[in-house]
């Protein structure tokens, strides 16, 4: 059952975005981490996979010591 509200997407859109904007890949995985635990509560949105991409992107930039460009 899908109960996750607009306000709640949109907030979790955001966060994202603030988080990919630092540059900062430990707050994006956070954030990832955060808003994916909501969707298994909540319901997956149909852009769900944006937050696992930002996810992968910033293991990535960690694990090979690069610059995180989201």
């Amino acid at each position: 059952m899908y109960t996750l509200t607009q306000k709640e997407y949109n907030g979790l859109k955001a966060s994202l975005t603030r988080a990919q904007n630092s540059k900062d890949p430990n707050k994006v995985i956070a954030e990832c981490d955060r808003a994916i635990a909501i969707f298994e509560e909540k319901g997956y949105p149909d852009s769900w996979s944006n937050w696992e991409r930002a996810k992968m992107d910033a293991e990535m930039a960690i694990n090979y010591g690069t610059p995180y460009r989201p």
